[in-house]
């Protein structure tokens, strides 16, 4: 059936910003056959790519494949090539798209041609597009008649680089619409479009998201896929490849990548000579060749970098500034404030930087172990594998090679050695119970075969040990020798039969083969820290050129100090956000104090008492005051208020907290988000003569936004209160490293009373009083852990100590509105 359209892909090769982008493979064609596809979706007389001369030759084949007639015209003028290809062809309805768009919604597409047909059935249109779809997803439809006559009447260069702005830029002259999109294309944030090289690793991560087989894919499909964490947070495994660091740093990388179906960053630059054979290697079993890319993305498709580098080099380090994450493992270098989070699978004595996590289990155990013991005895004519890695950068191998020679001549040596340092080594050590080898498939787990292992400090030395073989290392450096010490193996400080001699007479020389394997897979740890969540400084929210310092780092978070206000922040955690609904008054609050929270209610009234004696004695009177009590809950403070003759009104996210206000204590409350409420809608009220938040101000990552609307809340002269745990407590003082580790999740602020002024100051507010509350005798050295009598005099006396030096736990702070 004729249907008077022509789809018309509009296709160049000279892309400046990502050059021959339409022939770039993605999944396991052209990004154009992706194109192609998905308009022949679109029912349509004929299918034209309309591209320039040059690139001619290298489309065509394309277009072949997928029934699309390739026609060449003008590189620069595209409306003339357009016009060109409208008069050869009688063209009457041109549905225009581009060869750097594989994910069109060709549903919008169909939506889009029906209805300019349907509006020049009752009426006229010549220019019809639905905008709100996401870039790239969408098409243009018009009359081909009416182009024509529009690229006789302008001499605009933007008009004739382009095709659209010929009609749509003359809305004198020509009807064009531009039709809001439907809810179900309605997603104008996404973007799908290949115009960089970012965005070109975005289309991957769709296209593997989705599964190339299904393309060409539904609206919907794109749209799950765009919101998925594969396609959102990009992860980029950066290995060392430089010659000097081995090659344990890009195996780790490739075996992650592997399973978990991320990017390895491989720059071209690269020295490490084993570099092509290893992906080669992997791409056998299974890696995606699109895994390995060879430029980073830009702030537009920020990724996760996991950098197993070695040592950062201040070129890595230009390219992790853009990352929503920094991820570190092993990292000797002295950018460890840059990292998000910084992993130690290979112990290390390093005191330059924190370390989130120390975790040897990381390490796979082989599963091929010793059945018997290793015996001294049996080393003279045993087995001895001598390995110092895929580079052997000290050039230890043959040294000490010819050292384990001279001292075990009965012994069958094994030496392994770079395929390319295979001759020689064989030159220099021939002769009798030598094997010159070279790289071994799965060392691992034939490690068991030999009763000595001559290595450095390293995965091989772990799961050497692990397989019950007895262990010498040789320290490349002063570090290693330390840590040779620190960790209880065996070691030479050179290669001579004399140091050799002595390791062999070491207690750490054999130890038992481990029976189980208890070790941890790193590529599951890696998927885990992958999905947390990196946070700016509350307050000011800025990235500068330096990194906020580091103040504490747990396995679970990482806590910096604002360069700029100094106030001390969760900025990263891979918990997940609680939601404050009514298990977290219920189920949580019991599991933490042995009661709900309601339950509890008396109890916390007398505290909200205590406060508004506090805020009595500054103000003077609170009788017909008006207060606004964010974070509400069930409402202690706001009856408590009500007690003294105050006019309370509360809000909170929960609604159940807010329906136990309104309904069992009768006082005005509403569910809303801080600082997003309108009081004057919910309340009548534009401010108030005292905001509070009790125990609340630590949970908001938009401080900065906070405190801005509680300041336009506050009337002058008026008051703000709050209470918070207390970064400069006992707990906090005295065991620092636990303080941040029983933190919650959900506490992005740690006040310090002493910096407290600084930053309410910003907001218009002076410190008028600040009470330390929340008093812990038994948290003090002396009494930690200790079961003290409360009377006693030693209990009394760390009592009075507690709150003279004001180190309670917890504190209030008490504000005047002064302006800004």
């Amino acid at each position: 059936m004729k249907t008077n359209r022509s789809v018309i892909v509009q296709c160049r090769l000279s892309s400046t910003r990502l050059p021959g982008k339409a022939l770039k493979i993605l999944g396991n064609k052209p990004v154009l056959a992706w194109v192609l596809e998905a308009m022949k979706k679109v029912p349509a007389d004929s299918y034209f790519v309309a591209t320039d001369k040059d690139s001619y030759a290298l489309l065509k084949p394309v277009c072949d494949k997928y029934s699309f007639n390739c026609f060449a015209g003008d590189l620069n003028d595209v409306l003339k090539r357009f016009c060109d290809l409208i008069k050869q062809n009688d063209v009457k309805t041109v549905i225009r798209a581009t060869a750097d768009n594989p994910f069109l919604f060709y549903e919008a597409a169909e939506d889009t041609v029906k209805l300019f047909e349907e509006k020049n059935k009752t009426g006229h249109c010549d220019y019809l597009t639905i905008s709100g779809l996401p870039h790239g997803s969408g098409v243009e439809v018009f009359s081909g008649k009416s182009l024509l006559k529009a690229a006789e009447e302008t001499d605009s260069p933007y008009d004739h680089e382009h095709v659209g702005p010929a009609l749509y830029n003359h809305k004198d002259k020509y009807v064009c619409e531009f039709v809001p999109a439907p809810d179900c294309y309605n997603y104008p944030k996404l973007r799908t479009t290949i115009d960089t090289y970012s965005d070109y690793l975005r289309a991957i991560k769709i296209s593997d998201y989705l599964g190339v087989e299904n393309a060409p894919y539904s609206c919907n499909q794109i749209i799950e896929a765009c919101n998925s964490d594969t396609v959102k947070n990009p992860v980029i495994l950066m290995p060392s490849v430089e010659k000097g660091h081995g090659t344990g740093h890009l195996h780790r990388c490739l075996q992650s990548a592997l399973k978990n179906n991320w990017f390895v960053f491989v720059p071209g630059n690269r020295t490490l000579a084993e570099t092509d054979s290893l992906i080669s290697d992997y791409e056998k079993q299974g890696l995606k060749s699109s895994a390995i890319i060879t430029e980073f993305p830009d702030e537009s498709y920020s990724p996760v970098v996991i950098a197993d580098t070695f040592c950062i080099s201040k070129e890595q380090l230009e390219f992790i500034k853009t990352a929503k994450t920094v991820i570190s493992v092993d990292d000797g270098s002295d950018f460890n404030e840059y990292c998000d989070y910084v992993l130690d699978v290979i112990p290390s004595i390093n005191s330059k930087h924190y370390t989130n996590l120390t975790e040897p289990d990381f390490i796979k155990k082989p599963l091929n172990k010793h059945k018997t013991p290793v015996t001294i005895d049996k080393l003279s004519k045993g087995k001895v594998l001598v390995c110092f890695g895929g580079e052997d950068p000290a050039g230890f191998t043959l040294q000490s090679a010819a050292v384990v020679r001279e001292l075990f001549n009965g012994a069958d040596i094994t030496v392994i050695v770079s395929d390319k340092n295979r001759e020689g080594a064989e030159e220099q050590l021939k002769g009798k119970n030598i094997t010159i080898s070279g790289p071994v498939s799965n060392l691992k787990e034939k490690l068991y075969e030999y009763d000595l292992v001559v290595t450095h400090y390293g995965l091989t030395a772990f799961e050497a040990q692990s397989a019950g073989c007895g262990v010498i290392l040789l320290p490349t450096t002063a570090l290693h020798l330390q840590l040779a010490k620190k960790y209880n193996f065996a070691y030479g400080e050179a290669c001579s039969v004399s140091s050799f001699g002595k390791a062999l007479t070491s207690v750490n020389l054999i130890k038992s083969a481990e029976e189980k394997d208890d070790s941890k897979d790193l590529s599951d740890y890696y998927k885990n820290l992958a999905a947390g969540v990196k946070i700016n400084c509350p307050v000011c929210n800025k990235k500068g050129e330096k990194p906020d310092s580091i103040v504490a780092r747990n396995s679970s978070k990482t806590y910096r100090r604002c360069n700029c206000c100094g106030m001390v922040y969760l900025s990263w955690s891979k918990e997940r956000e609680k939601k404050y609904e009514k298990s977290y008054f219920f189920d949580e609050y019991q599991k933490q104090y042995g009661k709900t929270y309601t339950e509890d209610f008396d109890s916390i009234k007398k505290q909200c008492i205590n406060r508004l004696c506090s805020l009595k004695a500054i103000a003077g009177k609170l009788e017909g005051m008006t207060c606004l009590d964010v974070g509400c809950a069930y409402g202690p403070f706001l009856s408590a208020a009500k007690d003294f003759n105050m006019k309370p009104y509360g809000t909170d996210i929960s609604d159940d907290a807010v329906e136990y206000v309104k309904n069992e204590l009768h006082l005005p409350a509403a569910p809303s988000p801080f600082p997003e409420i309108d009081t004057t809608q919910k309340f009548g009220r534009e401010n108030f003569d005292l905001v509070t938040m009790w125990y609340v101000i630590e949970h908001f990552k938009n401080l900065d936004q906070v405190l801005n609307k509680v300041s336009s809340l506050v009337k002058t002269n008026g008051y703000f209160a709050f209470s918070t745990p207390s970064g400069q407590g006992v707990s906090a003082t005295t065991n620092k490293e636990n303080f941040f580790i029983q933190s919650p999740g959900d506490h992005y602020t740690v006040w310090e009373p002493s910096k407290a002024q600084k930053i309410l100051a910003k907001y218009g507010f002076k410190v008028v009083k600040i009470v330390s509350t929340g008093h812990h005798p038994e948290r003090f050295p002396g009494l930690r852990g200790k079961n003290i009598n409360k009377a006693s005099l030693k209990w009394k006396l760390t009592m009075k100590k507690s709150q003279f030096k004001k180190l309670g736990d917890t504190v209030e702070i008490y504000c005047k509105k002064v302006g800004k």
